[in-house]
């Protein structure tokens, strides 16, 4: 009889695709990661629409390019800005750019086009009506018997 629960190397739950494949490679890209991996995000779905918010303070909302399209949405946004002060003794000059680029995938397809966008207290709140689909809307087929018979 196996034990399953004990490591070893003959158990697949433990060696497989599991242990490389999801603990390994995670820990090593969490820990080279660089840049900004884009705003943090809440996606929530209702009976009708889904409801995206992403916290992305200190920008303007010209200073963000939202895109939905039927499977996706994507956020994109930079900043800058330049702050000089002159005092007697001092010239200081300080520039701040920061960018941020995001895909994130959804569940099922949207009205891209009927999609709108809120903007209040540095976070984005994007509502996505979702797309009528043929399994939403059901058929019943009638069921015949299995005593008639096909001429």
């Amino acid at each position: 009889m196996e034990n399953r629960n004990l490591p070893g190397p003959y158990n697949n739950d433990f060696w497989g695709d599991r242990f490389f494949n999801q603990l390994v490679p995670r820990a090593f890209h969490d820990f080279f990661r660089t840049g900004n991996p884009g705003p943090l995000v809440d996606l929530r779905e209702t009976d009708n629409e889904f409801i995206l918010h992403a916290d992305i303070p200190g920008l303007n909302p010209d200073e963000m390019d939202i895109t939905v399209e039927e499977d996706m949405v994507i956020l994109k946004g930079e900043t800058k800005s330049d702050e000089t002060r002159q005092e007697r003794d001092y010239h200081l000059t300080e520039r701040r750019n920061a960018s941020f680029y995001r895909a994130i995938s959804l569940p099922s397809q949207v009205k891209s086009e009927q999609a709108v966008a809120r903007y209040q207290n540095g976070v984005l709140e994007l509502t996505m009506p979702k797309m009528e689909t043929a399994a939403r809307k059901g058929f019943k087929p009638k069921i015949e018997s299995g005593n008639h018979q096909a001429h």
